[in-house]
């Protein structure tokens, strides 16, 4: 580090120093009372963190874009769903607080908390739904990371995934689709890649493939549909983590045109750490709450092709 003197004022009793820090350099000065508020307003400048802009993807455009900038969720593109949990889910959602909150970082943090014994959490869905258009690709990307490596997190289940647009009219689970970007049990450094649709995914299980990652540290986790064959046996949904796709689904996997339909139709985006639950089992008493078992996310983004 290095310290640059603006200016030389004489030592007197009335005299201070100062340093105001940022990233990588302190910038020392020499002031009197009078420009303390001076110091502040710089002081302020420097700490403030900015937004993180989604990554330029080659080949694709950003169409809706979330970085989780200002003090509060926004509300006109995401709503605090407060249902009931399924898959045996111990927590309870809530809205605005201090489950869901955004950091001075300028990210979103999901944080699971239990209180005498119960467990809260929060779950957020985008308002907008999203769909590829015919011979294009969609690509549907996050960047997040999980709560403390090597902490008791037995049961907790953070996960960014997207639901079938049906669901909101009735149409039930998993008749309505679902496409699992990023899911992740128990604190292991494992990520899955999902999609559900009824007996042609295997479910409730569903088609399913796991991938290893730094658990604690920063990924973008994505799944693209890719709509640009006009045969649909050849359309596929695939997985990456940074990047790199690590599973590939197409609609001769599925093998009905009608499932596959709904597989690449309108969806609507999702974030939520749920606690508890088929996949992750019981919660034993010595899993920790709080930041330790969240997950905080710097942006969510949807790209189309150009």
């Amino acid at each position: 580090m290095f310290c640059f003197p603006r200016r030389k004022v004489p030592a007197s009793p009335s005299a201070h120093i100062a340093c105001v820090f940022n990233s990588t350099l302190v910038f020392c000065q020499s002031f009197n009372m009078r420009s303390i508020f001076n110091i502040a307003a710089l002081t302020t400048l420097f700490s403030t963190t900015l937004a993180t802009t989604p990554e330029t993807v080659p080949g694709f455009t950003p169409t809706w874009t979330e970085n989780f900038a200002g003090t509060a969720v926004n509300t006109a593109n995401w709503a605090f769903w407060t249902g009931t949990p399924s898959n045996g889910e111990q927590e309870v959602y809530t809205g605005p607080g201090v489950n869901c909150q955004l950091t001075a970082s300028n990210t979103l943090l999901i944080v699971p908390e239990k209180t005498g014994g119960k467990w809260t959490s929060c779950r957020l869905e985008s308002h907008s739904t999203f769909a590829a258009s015919p011979g294009k690709k969609m690509r549907v990307q996050a960047r997040l990371k999980l709560g403390q490596p090597g902490a008791q997190l037995q049961g907790i289940w953070p996960a960014f995934w997207s639901l079938g647009a049906g669901i909101r009219n009735n149409v039930g689970w998993p008749a309505c689709g679902e496409i699992d970007t990023f899911e992740n049990i128990d604190g292991s450094a494992m990520g899955y890649g999902t999609i559900h649709c009824g007996a042609k995914c295997n479910d409730p299980t569903g088609l399913s493939q796991g991938v290893p990652f730094d658990y604690g540290s920063f990924h973008t986790w994505a799944h693209v549909v890719d709509l640009t064959s006009s045969d649909w046996t050849k359309q596929s949904i695939e997985f990456l983590l940074d990047g790199n796709a690590y599973n590939t689904i197409t609609g001769a996997t599925i093998g009905d045109r009608g499932v596959w339909n709904t597989l690449v139709g309108p969806m609507f985006m999702t974030l939520n750490v749920a606690v508890g639950g088929a996949w992750p089992g019981s919660v034993p008493g010595s899993t920790v709450s709080g930041a330790a078992a969240g997950m905080e996310v710097q942006y969510v983004a949807v790209y189309n092709s150009t």
